[in-house]
């Protein structure tokens, strides 16, 4: 006799046998025992969680001959319950097909054929479709009838793992049972009992990787357990199982995660090399620590005895340590950089490379300033290793309070770095202080040969030190032309629109730089019939742009290249031709030709071509209305941030 498997030998063939799907086998048993029988039924969910399974019970229950009437459990010795059972040739009343190869609109008329006679010696003629998604649109058209109205002897039952995939008419017809994922803690119990029966020695640590290996899905536990078996026979062992599947040891995990806690990356990069040089699956390792980090976060938010962690218990304390290193808000960023990882690595070349950038930016994360902490008004002093002053005035640090706001207890300075790790970043607890790597960095370069050169800009918020320039005569090189530097460097592409009440403001932050000798803008008349300079006809055409509200080319053009070649002005502007084509429409483009041409007085085009700007023109002023600037301006945030920042109120829109 042939050897079954254990996921055939132990399928159950009773309702009271199926284990996590409590919700569809009572809903069914006091539906046949009220005499509530549909016509058909749909079971979605999960792969290996009981939906073919239960099917299957179901059509016991209906056509069992050990009652006149259906009955609520199977006697599973009967004729028709053995058929079923054993999938007999002989069971003709239940027939059970594969949708996926019957998926055309012949079988279904074959199907609709066999449905209109009566059963041969069952109660009903049950048709159970595996795989039910499967079937083509047109079969499930020509079923339409039969289902809506069948005849009072056939029921359909259709098993799918994407619900969504069945058409709405079929699904509105049939009743829907949505199957869950099965329990950790049921997987466990189940395979320990198998265990018992089979004369198996596994240790609950095996055990825990197995139900976790099966990821809600008995069946596959089951599997894996097979090969278990079949590798180390009656002893199985939690190293013999990893092996078998490939798993990292959660000790690893934890290790890992230390690294990222002490800032080494080296550590953290050498076992990620010492796994994949054993042979370590990348996708699996990166899937190990999003399960990692997210029981982490539930040991951090509900405490270490959860329900929310479906784990072992030795791991169960691996990740309550972790849980001890981090607050809450670095954990997070912890796991959405893995699961984006994660990601990358399981549909992207170069996996390896993918994989250590993800741990290099969980080392980097930690370094990362709460935006509040930024904003906030207490000055952030660097450590003494490094060369810059911090230049904080006494009176701010003996604890008064800016002008009109209420005076702040004085507190001892530090570091964002220097906070306690299992408090909020927000919060008053310190971190055990050690060097960060950005203050040792900085430390290095301002010890340099060029020395540093730092000026100190004192407000409000205390004395903010200046970014070290180097010399004027010391230009950066280029690979192709030096660029001449802007008295102001624009940070962000795009304003940063805050809102306050019921006004929006639109800041740009420009810190201001030493000063750089600035090249001038040629002045090159037209012609004689035009007596008009390039950065009049420049000023007409960016105003328009800005009348019109294209901010995004009007940004662009201020910084172009400005020339004249015959009647044209030639504008070379940092966009590609698609994008300014799309941007400098039809329309657009007889305002600007009209703006040119009427301060030149005649006839005059603007051509806008795509190409790297040597030279930067200076900013547009800025139409600004006296009211709503004055009163977004007022505002304590944008007085803040323009204090902090040197911002600037670019744009005011308020909410009427």
């Amino acid at each position: 006799m042939s050897y079954t498997v254990l996921a055939r030998k132990y399928r159950p063939q009773r309702f009271a046998d199926v284990i996590g799907q409590d919700h569809v086998t009572r809903t069914l048993k006091n539906a046949i025992e009220q005499q509530r029988i549909a016509h058909g039924y749909i079971f979605s969910g999960h792969r290996g969680i009981g939906k073919t399974t239960i099917a299957r019970i179901l059509a016991m229950a209906l056509n069992c001959r050990s009652a006149e009437h259906p009955v609520s459990e199977p006697c599973g010795v009967c004729d028709s319950c053995r058929e079923i059972r054993e999938g007999s040739v002989g069971a003709m009343d239940v027939i059970e097909i594969d949708a996926a190869t019957n998926r055309g609109i012949e079988e279904v008329r074959g199907l609709i054929a066999t449905a209109t006679a009566e059963p041969a010696r069952d109660r009903y003629r049950i048709f159970i479709l595996d795989e039910a998604h499967q079937v083509t649109d047109a079969a499930f058209n020509a079923l339409l009838k039969t289902l809506e109205e069948p005849p009072p002897w056939v029921i359909f039952m259709m098993a799918t793992t994407q619900p969504e995939d069945i058409p709405q008419t079929i699904r509105s017809r049939c009743q829907h049972f949505s199957f869950h994922a099965v329990r950790f803690d049921d997987i466990v119990g189940q395979l320990r009992s198998i265990a018992q029966q089979e004369n198996l020695q596994v240790d609950d640590d095996a055990l825990a990787m197995l139900a976790e290996a099966g990821d809600g899905s008995m069946r596959d536990a089951l599997s894996i357990m097979d090969q278990a078996i079949a590798c180390c026979g009656t002893s199985l062992s939690a190293e013999v199982v990893r092996g078998l599947i490939g798993t990292v040891s959660s000790d690893t995990l934890e290790h890992v995660m230390q690294a990222v806690h002490e800032n080494s990356a080296e550590q953290a990069l050498r076992i990620v090399d010492k796994l994949i040089v054993e042979g370590h699956s990348v996708v699996h390792f990166a899937k190990q620590m999003v399960r990692f980090l997210r029981n982490a976060i539930m040991a951090k938010v509900a405490g270490g005895d959860s329900p929310l962690l479906q784990i072992s218990s030795d791991e169960r304390a691996r990740v309550v340590r972790i849980a001890e290193l981090f607050t809450e808000e670095d954990l997070t960023r912890f796991l959405q950089i893995i699961l984006r990882t994660h990601g990358d690595v399981s549909y992207k070349q170069e996996q390896r490379f993918h994989l250590e950038l993800g741990i290099l930016k969980l080392v980097h994360a930690q370094r990362l300033l709460p935006l509040e902490q930024l904003l906030s008004d207490a000055a952030l002093p660097r450590p003494a290793a490094t060369a810059r002053s911090t230049g904080a005035s006494p009176q701010r640090a003996a604890g008064s309070a800016a002008p009109g706001r209420p005076a702040q207890p004085a507190t001892p300075p530090r570091t964002p770095f220097e906070q306690e790790r299992g408090g909020s970043p927000f919060g008053s607890e310190t971190r055990p202080s050690r060097p960060s790597p950005f203050d040792a960095d900085r430390a290095r370069k301002d010890s340099g040969p060029k020395g540093s050169m730092s000026a100190e800009s004192s407000g409000p918020f205390g004395s903010t030190p200046m970014t070290s320039m180097p010399p004027v005569n010391s230009a950066p090189s280029h690979s192709a032309r030096s660029i001449p530097p802007r008295p102001h460097s624009r940070v962000d592409a795009a304003p940063a629109m805050m809102t306050s009440g019921a006004t929006a403001v639109a800041l740009a932050v420009e810190p201001v730089a030493t000063p750089e000798p600035q090249l001038p803008q040629p002045s090159v008349n037209i012609g004689a019939a035009f007596d008009v300079s390039v950065e009049t006809v420049r000023d007409a055409v960016l105003a328009a742009l800005q009348a019109a509200g294209q901010n995004i080319l009007l940004s662009s053009l201020e910084e172009g290249d400005w020339a004249l070649e015959g009647a044209e002005v030639i504008v070379k502007a940092a966009m590609s031709q698609k994008l300014i084509d799309l941007a400098l429409g039809a329309d657009l483009k007889k305002q600007v030709n009209a703006a040119a041409s009427k301060i030149a007085g005649g006839a005059l085009k603007v051509r806008v071509v795509s190409g790297t700007p040597t030279s930067t023109g200076k900013p547009l002023a800025r139409s600004k209305s006296a009211a709503g600037h004055g009163r977004a301006a007022d505002e304590p945030l944008v007085k803040r941030m323009i204090e902090k920042f040197g911002a600037e109120v670019r744009t005011v829109i308020e909410d009427r």
